[in-house]
């Protein structure tokens, strides 16, 4: 009775087991992809420039100066053991050289890292407004809300004026298909205008104010209205909102970050989408 006792536990415990390692199979399969890093960097020193070759103020205080180029290029792409999976990524990585390197998604990826990069020594040869060019793309992606692949990338970047610039994008993907995810596939037209409302209130309680005055005061939505932004991310727990410099606050605030969770946004969000 003893030893029959003795497998019904193991026996149910294996089960157990069985389930849970199911379970995270099932996790896995999901999506089935995993990401890999890609780099490119260029460095120049150039003497410096004829003052008399620009009529530029900012150039000439700076015409002694060694002229410098620093590009790089360090991203993460899509891949997979699972054959099936194969056109997915090939779809996925195509739009982020694309819409993000500008480049043509004909060539192999490391090919269109480095015609990025020349693109951008032409433009540091062809204009004379900066001695100091750099432009650094840091691109990285994630698992986000089952069958969704959230991608990141920040570009720093100066090429003359008062500051560097910092921009930040964020894309989506079906894991299944490949395909992007625009705004109007998750919230419609029509839940637009309440979901603008929501996050209003949402950063107004962020920073501890009831009114848009308030938000004023501390200065958020002085030279701009409060708007949807496109630079989302489908987080497993909650959707990202996120706002560059200057989109709805000064340049010295930085980035601006607003999550909903989906419970507040149930009777906005798309039913596909619903956690």
């Amino acid at each position: 009775m003893k030893t029959l006792l003795t497998h019904r536990i193991f026996g149910g415990c294996g089960i157990l087991m069985a389930l849970l390692l199911a379970a995270c199979q099932s996790n896995t399969s999901k999506d089935d992809l995993t990401f890999y890093s890609v780099e490119a960097q260029e460095n120049l020193k150039e003497p410096p420039l004829d003052s008399a070759d620009t009529d530029d103020v900012f150039a000439q205080l700076h015409a002694q100066e060694e002229r410098k180029l620093d590009v790089k290029v360090d991203m993460e792409f899509v891949k997979s053991d699972n054959e099936q999976k194969t056109k997915v990524c090939k779809l996925i990585n195509d739009q982020l050289i694309e819409l993000l390197l500008k480049q043509s998604s004909d060539q192999p990826i490391e090919e269109a890292l480095t015609q990025y990069i020349e693109t951008a020594k032409k433009e540091f040869h062809s204009d004379n407004i900066a001695n100091i060019y750099y432009d650094h793309l840091k691109g990285s992606a994630e698992h986000g809300m089952k069958g969704v692949i959230n991608y990141r990338l920040v570009e720093d970047t100066f090429m003359g004026g008062a500051h560097p610039c910092q921009l930040t994008t964020i894309l989506r993907f079906n894991t299944q298909t490949g395909e992007f995810i625009p705004l109007d596939e998750v919230f419609s037209t029509i839940h637009q205008h309440a979901l603008q409302d929501t996050l209003l209130h949402k950063l107004m309680a962020d920073n501890g104010v009831r009114t848009l005055q308030g938000l004023q005061k501390k200065g958020f939505l002085e030279m701009s209205d409060m708007f949807v932004s496109n630079n989302f991310a489908l987080r497993d727990d909650s959707i990202e909102f996120y706002y560059n410099e200057y989109d709805i606050a000064p340049y010295a605030y930085g980035p601006t970050t607003i999550c909903l969770s989906y419970d507040q946004v149930k009777d906005l969000v798309n039913e596909k989408y619903k956690q």
